[in-house]
């Protein structure tokens, strides 16, 4: 490989990614996605938990990108430096699965989108699967490129996307009415007329919003292409700062500007919500600035998702060596390929199993928001290992520093994990199968090293492999269902 400088990100590039990763469909879906399952007060009590866990975990970060310079590629070393080179592997293949869902999960909200104004979208999948893979290559193509060239468009995008959330949150301050959000706490759901207990309201928003916060992580994911160790921890805990009051304002106060059954039911929430106080041209506005945030998100979360592989092949060989090659550019163009290409099967695998009528223009919205919360849910599930594993490694190194505070934030974050780990209990089921694929790589990884596969590894896949078969059956059964 060619040497060449992969230092070329500095704090304003790196906050780009950082906030790009966090903020894509999510915010924009918040409304509609936490009125289905609880009110405003209840809300906004799960934001201010989920806010602490996630702060924490941010923390964390910043922590250790002081502390541990040196191990650069957050998600991989960490766990490695955690429970060794074998977990630091699953922790970076499940990390990786993680992303690739999330990248699918941006396709398909932008397909739903823009179905409003391309109506052969929305008439004829196959065009839709078209569009997605033109922007799966075309975005391969400018990283490819080059990761400063990527990085200043990702820059460029999250300043346009971040314009309509602040109007939006502005306006809904001042909009607010009170009288259509009646009693904030009340038992039954203002959006659907269910009834829901306070737990079950908590329970049913944090799915939500882990995902919404979800890019966290990225700075510490691409720190080896960071200028300086400190501007690490600094974007990482800017980009929650400033998305933490974005998703408060927006997804609490909206719900005081237009009626909540309005804005559930809507293809875009945000566009209904500015559609109710400024007419047509309110939902184009917002439903244009939704576009912009998801294709936004998109571009950052593919430099994640090729850049997780490669810091696991380039630092010790935990993945095949092919995942180590860069070119001139400091990008890594093997990665990049392997996720281009598993990502395009994995469009291709989703459409030609959707029926054509289920992407009907009025049918195709149900479709494309079963898969895009089936690829958000199992994108979590799939990072929850990885998030517990690096609150590990910053407890540890705080008690060896003799640092009290990162261990409560430690604790705080995986008490937050586990408790949306059993929440989402029925996602794990596709996490054994992403997990039990692994296999295949690291009997390369073995096979490079001439070596054979470790007997812990081998009972390790063994279990999976056989979990996973059952998880599969189960599945085409109709008895596991998303």
């Amino acid at each position: 490989m060619e040497k060449t400088d992969t230092r070329v990100l500095g704090f304003l590039p790196l906050l780009a990614v950082v906030v790009g990763s966090i903020v894509g469909a999510g915010i924009f879906n918040a409304p509609a996605d936490l009125g289905r399952v609880a009110n405003p007060g209840w809300i906004a009590v799960a934001w201010a938990i989920t806010g602490i866990g996630m702060f924490s975990l941010a923390k964390i970060f910043q922590y250790l990108a002081v502390r541990r310079p040196e191990l650069e590629g957050g998600i991989y070393s960490y766990a490695r430096e955690v429970a060794g080179e074998f977990t630091g592997f699953n922790s970076a293949y499940g990390y990786w699965w993680s992303a690739l869902f999330t990248n699918l999960a941006f396709f398909f909200a932008i397909a739903k989108i823009l179905g409003l104004y391309l109506p052969f979208l929305a008439r004829n999948k196959w065009a839709a699967f078209a569009l997605a893979s033109a922007l799966l290559w075309g975005y391969a193509a400018l990283i490819r490129a080059g990761i400063r060239t990527a990085g200043a468009a990702n820059l460029a995008i999250t300043l346009l996307k971040l314009l309509p959330l602040v109007f939006v949150a502005l306006l809904a301050a001042f909009l607010f009415k009170p009288a259509l959000v009646g009693d904030p706490f009340s038992a039954t759901l203002k959006g659907t007329g269910a009834t829901a207990g306070f737990w079950r309201q908590l329970g049913g928003s944090f799915g939500v919003m882990v995902f919404a916060f979800m890019g966290i992580e990225s700075g510490v994911v691409i720190s080896s292409k960071a200028r300086h160790a400190r501007d690490v921890g600094r974007a990482g805990l800017a980009g929650f700062f400033l998305t933490l009051v974005l998703y408060v304002s927006v997804s609490t106060l909206t719900l005081g500007v237009a009626p909540a059954r309005d804005i559930i039911n809507a293809p875009s929430p945000l566009g209904a919500v500015l559609g109710a106080v400024l007419g047509g041209f309110g939902g184009h506005f917002l439903n244009i600035g939704f576009l912009l945030s998801v294709l936004g998100a998109l571009l950052a979360w593919l430099l994640l998702t090729a850049e997780t592989p490669y810091s696991a092949a380039v630092r010790d060989g935990a993945f095949p060596r092919a995942f180590a090659r860069t070119n001139a550019r400091a990008t890594p163009v093997f990665s990049l390929a392997v996720t281009a290409a598993v990502s395009q099967l994995l469009l291709a695998l989703l459409f030609l199993f959707s029926r054509s009528a289920d992407i009907a223009a009025r049918g195709n919205a149900p479709l494309l928001q079963n898969l895009y919360f089936g690829a958000i849910s199992i994108s979590v599930i799939c990072a929850l290992v990885p998030y517990v594993l690096s609150a590990l490694l910053g407890a540890r190194q705080a008690r060896r520093d003799g640092k009290t505070a990162p261990v409560v934030y430690a604790a705080l974050s995986i008490v937050l994990f586990a408790w949306m780990f059993a929440s989402m209990a029925r996602y794990t089921a596709a996490a054994v199968v992403v997990y039990a694929s692994g296999f295949a790589f690291r009997l390369r990884v073995h096979r490079e090293r001439r070596q054979r596969l470790p007997a812990g590894e081998a009972v390790f896949y063994a279990v999976m492999l056989v979990a996973g078969a059952v998880v599969l059956t189960c599945i085409a059964a109709g008895r596991i269902r998303f």
